[in-house]
């Protein structure tokens, strides 16, 4: 069928419309690239998967939860990069969902053969999860337990950080007529107090910024640059810890790569099916009853026939309003 006919008959539409059932990229992706088929056996397939899709629901609320795309993820990954803590926990939530598709669809191979077989191809990886639950929170912060060097670091930073406190909250008391207000802030990754500016130079500091009217300067006092140095060197150190730890679950990441990505290729066709069977109980649609014409039959119908020729009896063009269309037949040989 040439593109002419489909976007008369709206079908980037009617594809649009079914992208829009789908729960991740990848499946709209893949919903958005459907054409018509004249072969007998992908029809058929694409019927008999879209009626289990419709069963299952029926029985179960199923879907690929919180999956996402991490194809480009494992890609990076596969290449030595380091994957940021989203990216991981991206990578979990989709190993999760695969799970549990692989869970509820376990022994139910006579009922749902071609989902099942979807079910049992999506990749298990457990160790993966397992590793970013170890080293990551919910909330993608590196957790002190994720390696003894990083929480022997923050205490330390805890400690550190105590003690510069401490000490600039000594000029907040002391100076407090000087300053612009009884606040500690940060300027370049040190910590500092606003001095207004007509007491410049009373307080032996290192300038680091001033307000846009010139009125405040932030300075760093002398006695405390070394407390800040101590601090910015922990920081750095956790920062390269943190990516160290990072680092080592991207390498295992990496490892798995391809069954990653063949997994949400996997997914992404299931969640298709899904989005089929979804549509077709939104229109109440019947599954069509497929007979493949025999050569002998072709022939004497003419060759110009395909393998197979089609009747519709009360059909309804989805793309129209379900309680105002009036149903037609349809019979090209007529």
């Amino acid at each position: 069928m040439d593109s002419k006919t489909l976007n008369v008959l709206e079908y980037p539409k009617i594809l649009e419309r079914l992208a829009g059932y789908c729960d991740f990229s990848a499946s709209m992706e893949l919903a958005r690239q459907l054409e018509p088929t004249d072969s007998f056996d992908l029809a058929t397939a694409r019927l008999a998967e879209t009626t289990e899709g419709r069963k299952l629901l029926a029985v179960q609320d199923i879907g690929i939860g919180a999956a996402h795309d991490i194809r480009p993820a494992a890609d990076l990954a596969a290449r030595s990069g380091v994957l940021d803590p989203q990216q991981l926990l991206d990578i979990k939530s989709t190993l999760i969902s695969c799970r549990e598709i692989k869970k509820s669809l376990d022994r139910k191979t006579d009922e749902y053969p071609r989902l099942a077989k979807l079910a049992a191809a999506l990749p298990d990886s457990r160790g993966i999860v397992d590793a970013v639950t170890r080293i990551l929170s919910d909330r993608g912060e590196v957790l002190d337990s994720a390696s003894v060097k990083l929480g022997a670091l923050r205490r330390e930073i805890k400690i550190a950080h105590g003690r510069l406190m401490s000490r600039l909250q000594r000029y907040l008391t002391e100076s407090a007529k000087k300053l612009q207000e009884p606040i500690i802030t940060q300027r370049d990754g040190r910590y500092v107090i606003p001095l207004r500016a007509e007491f410049k130079g009373s307080i032996k500091a290192v300038i680091h910024d001033q307000s846009s009217s010139g009125a405040t300067l932030f300075v760093e006092p002398l006695p405390v640059v070394e407390l800040n140095n101590e601090m910015r060197e922990l920081e750095l150190k956790e920062r390269d810890e943190e990516r160290r730890i990072l680092a080592e679950v991207s390498g295992l990441v990496g490892e798995h790569a391809s069954d990653l990505k063949y997994g949400v290729e996997n997914l992404a066709v299931f969640d298709l099916i899904l989005a089929k069977a979804k549509y077709a109980d939104e229109l109440k649609a019947s599954e069509p009853g497929l007979l493949e014409m025999k050569d002998e039959r072709r022939k004497k119908e003419g060759s110009s026939l395909s393998s197979f020729f089609f009747r519709l009896l009360h059909a309804r063009h989805p793309r129209l309003d379900p309680d105002t269309v009036v149903p037609i037949d349809v019979d090209p040989r007529e």
